[in-house]
């Protein structure tokens, strides 16, 4: 039998993307969904009888930090900012997968049971590097952070610290990270999918299986223990569940998540994914009917994205985000405007003024960028002074694009040269029954797989791992501290001290353990 490896070229990171009433999938212009902000951190009593009045109709809340989410004519948000107990509203973003280019190799199939092996032990266990057969031969990415596996004599984690993961599920059937899923993950993806054409969505919260692959192999990143080990073998996780099979997520799932996440008591929150906060005004052009709406100074779902990070540092909860893709010095806030006026113009907004990749400028946030094998900052990886707290191993593609360039991609593929610049993890093999008109009708599980991956979306959950198993070591500390520990705990790289590519350096799990 053969395994289907997929060496995944595109960088895979949770790209904030936007999806508006105009997209493929979108539905009239009297079916605009809106988040909400209110001026204070709470739903108003009177919420629902203000939101009807406007002409809107409440589909979604999130009472700990004031946010909804609602569906109305295209004018409500314009409408909605005259009221003085509404901060902003504008309309719902949507956070998209970047498209993947795949390539399939075939190997031989490591035979697995194929089921869901349970063990909520949270005692110290060995771990069996020899059997890691796929450890030993390709993850070149653990061993630098754990400096070739010495970190596992020191400290693999406890079920007793939890990492949350908010990402696309988890393979509920991959032996290698079955064994430190712990009960309680959640999904919020409601039935239909995102735009209501993915039958196999039926919005049961406990359907938290992977059609993605992503959230899967962040958590072979973390807590993988099988043929592939992650920085911390034995740490406890669960899955919230936000991606759907076509990669897409309203904001306000994501913040549910964080909520929920932080309100299930986990200790590090997981994300491989980030945003653009704008400062300034706010334009949004309808594509129905060409008129444009000022929205004022911000977007209210980057407001509602802080607002729940907030929540998780008050709840004692660290969280790791990831730097992001773009290449971008994200501390000059001139090209991070002038790239989300290109990412989101075709899709109806203008942002005049500042913007910040988010939710770095939300205090007690550990923001990551990526480096490659040889300890380079990531050709993709954004970077800047203030913006990125430390760095993590993501991979790169150098190797690959000067192969492109020289028509020899076939020649990297044979040689296998992706295997020592891409990042091997844990993923579901999966396919997809599709309807006449192309969406998904059904999915069929086949087997747990393995895929290589790049992108900050891989450097993020290693450094996650990592503030977990500070936390097992240090016990309880405030997200203050644990976030400082990460810091202070780092190995030096670029300029001698913090620098805007590795900021207080990266993060290497022997070091921080000692």
């Amino acid at each position: 039998m053969k395994r289907l490896f997929s060496l995944l070229l595109a960088i895979s990171f949770m790209l904030i993307g936007i999806a508006s009433i105009h997209s493929s999938h979108a539905s009239t212009e009297d079916d605009v969904h809106f988040t909400v902000v209110f001026e204070k951190e709470k739903i108003p009593k009177n919420a629902n009888e203000l939101i009807i009045g406007l002409g809107g109709e409440i589909v979604d809340t999130i009472p700990e930090i004031g946010v909804i989410q609602v569906k109305a004519p295209s004018e409500f948000g314009f409408e909605a900012t005259k009221d003085k107990a509404i901060k902003v509203a504008s309309p719902t973003l949507v956070i998209e997968n970047p498209e993947l280019e795949t390539i399939p190799m075939e190997t031989e199939k490591t035979e697995t049971t194929g089921k869901m092996e349970k063990n909520n032990r949270g005692d110290q266990q060995e771990i069996d590097v020899a059997s890691a057969s796929l450890y030993e031969q390709y993850q070149w990415d653990i061993k630098r952070m754990t400096n070739n596996g010495a970190s596992f004599e020191i400290e693999t984690g406890n079920h007793d610290v939890v990492v949350g993961i908010i990402d696309s599920g988890i393979d509920l059937h991959h032996p290698d990270v079955t064994k430190n899923l712990l009960p309680g993950s959640k999904n919020y993806v409601p039935a239909g999918g995102l735009y209501g054409y993915d039958q196999s969505e039926t919005g049961d919260i406990n359907d938290v299986q992977d059609r993605n692959g992503h959230g899967t192999h962040v958590a072979g990143n973390i807590a993988g223990n099988g043929q592939i080990l992650g920085i911390a073998p034995h740490i406890g996780f669960k899955a919230y569940r936000v991606f759907a099979a076509e990669g897409g997520a309203y904001s306000s799932w994501i913040n549910k998540a964080m909520i929920d996440a932080a309100n299930d008591g986990v200790d590090v929150i997981s994300m491989s994914l980030g945003g653009i906060y704008v400062k300034g005004k706010v334009y949004w052009t309808n594509p129905d009917t060409g008129e444009t709406y000022d929205y004022g100074n911000d977007v209210a779902d980057y407001v509602a994205y802080m607002r729940a990070a907030q929540y998780a540092n008050s709840k004692g909860v660290l969280v790791v985000a990831a730097a992001g893709n773009a290449a971008l010095n994200a501390t000059n806030k001139k090209e991070v405007t002038e790239f989300a006026n290109e990412l989101y113009d075709d899709y109806g907004y203008h942002f005049v003024g500042a913007s910040f990749y988010t939710p770095a400028s939300v205090p007690n946030i550990v923001t990551v960028s990526a480096t490659g094998p040889t300890d380079e900052l990531s050709l993709y990886s954004n970077y800047g002074s203030g913006f990125v707290d430390v760095a993590g191993v993501g991979g790169d593609y150098r190797t690959f694009l000067q192969y492109s360039e020289e028509d020899r991609v076939d020649e990297y593929i044979e040689n296998q040269l992706y295997a020592d610049e891409f990042n091997l993890s844990s993923v579901p093999v999966v396919e997809y029954e599709y309807n006449d008109n192309g969406t998904i009708k059904d999915y069929k599980y086949l087997y747990p797989g393995y895929s290589w991956y790049i992108g900050t979306s891989m450097a993020t959950p290693k450094v996650s791992a990592v503030a977990a198993l500070l936390k097992v070591k240090y016990g309880d500390v405030n997200p203050y501290k644990l976030k400082t520990l990460v810091q202070n705990t780092t190995e030096d790289l670029g300029k001698v001290g913090y620098d805007e590519h590795y900021g207080h350096g990266f993060v290497n799990a022997y070091k921080a353990l000692q």
